[in-house]
């Protein structure tokens, strides 16, 4: 009796007391959440857009440097050259441009990504590379751009020598190449020709797998792509630049500007390099790894 008049007492004195939320105190939670998750949802999809461009970006430069590896190689007693559109590109065989061409592998973009502003030399969209030196009359740049964001973009180029690059301010001044652990070469003393699969381990995150076979054609290897753990994004490149059947020449390419994880590289089980989270490069623990070389 004594505890239902004290009760009683304390909700006449605040009329409020056990009372729950009131419409309008549950509109201004229901709001709060709503804000929330729309930026939660805003930021992760900037990220994932962000690292669709990186990775179309930097598969495209692989393609461009896979033309000028096979022409060099004088693979099937041809050169090849890359086809931009915007909306895809394509690697094809001779000195022209053919969709027709059974040779010719298209390679389609993200939707949300595009190529725009193609100024090469000649006025083309086609750059062909030189039988005998690699070299392409085809020079000059183009974008990679987010349909969404104009403003978000990566500027490739492709030099007089054949080299294709990404370019950002970031990036010495023309003329001037830094050699780091960006871009590394080593040899891997082994037939790859039937490799089964290329691991990325990065210690405590995750392992993911690449099925070598499937970037391996026409005795080369090309790969480029985004790995994503924890809510991060980290971009690597890895290609050969020859195979045989007793060694492959690989590049690596780990920019800083994408990475920053620990990263330990596998092939069948064999440990080809190991990255510090810094960027520090060094040979893993396979005794047929030699080589390694900054770019």
């Amino acid at each position: 009796m004594q505890n239902s008049i004290q009760k009683t007492i304390r909700q006449q004195a605040d009329p409020k007391a056990e009372r729950g939320f009131t419409l309008i105190e549950l509109l201004i939670s229901v709001a709060v959440l709503s804000i929330v998750s729309t930026a939660v949802f805003i930021g992760y999809r900037t990220a994932s857009l962000n690292a669709e461009l990186k990775t179309a970006a930097f598969q495209v430069v692989d393609v461009l440097n896979l033309a000028k590896t096979r022409t060099v190689a004088s693979l099937a007693a041809s050169q090849y050259g890359v086809h931009l559109e915007q909306n895809q590109y394509a690697l094809f065989k001779g000195a022209t441009y053919d969709a027709l061409d059974p040779n010719t592998i298209f390679y389609a973009i993200p939707p949300s990504v595009e190529i725009v502003s193609i100024a090469l030399a000649g006025g083309s969209s086609d750059v062909v590379f030189d039988r005998l030196t690699g070299n392409t009359v085809n020079s000059g740049s183009f974008a990679v751009r987010l349909i969404s964001n104009a403003t978000s973009a990566k500027t490739v180029t492709v030099s007089v020598s054949g080299r294709a690059d990404i370019v950002t301010a970031a990036l010495p001044p023309t003329g001037t190449r830094v050699s780091d652990s960006r871009h590394v070469h080593f040899t891997y003393d082994q037939n790859v020709s039937s490799a089964v699969t290329l691991a990325l381990d990065y210690p405590g995150y995750t392992t993911y797998n690449i099925d070598f076979q499937r970037y391996f054609s026409g005795g080369v290897f090309v790969w480029a792509g985004t790995v994503s753990f924890c809510g991060l994004s980290q971009v690597l490149r890895i290609h050969t630049h020859r195979t045989s059947g007793l060694s492959a020449a690989f590049s690596v390419t780990r920019d800083l500007r994408y990475n920053d994880k620990e990263l330990d590289i596998y092939l069948d089980g064999q440990h080809l390099l190991r990255y510090t989270a810094a960027g520090v490069v060094s040979l893993g623990s396979s005794v047929f790894v030699s080589g390694l070389a900054a770019q």
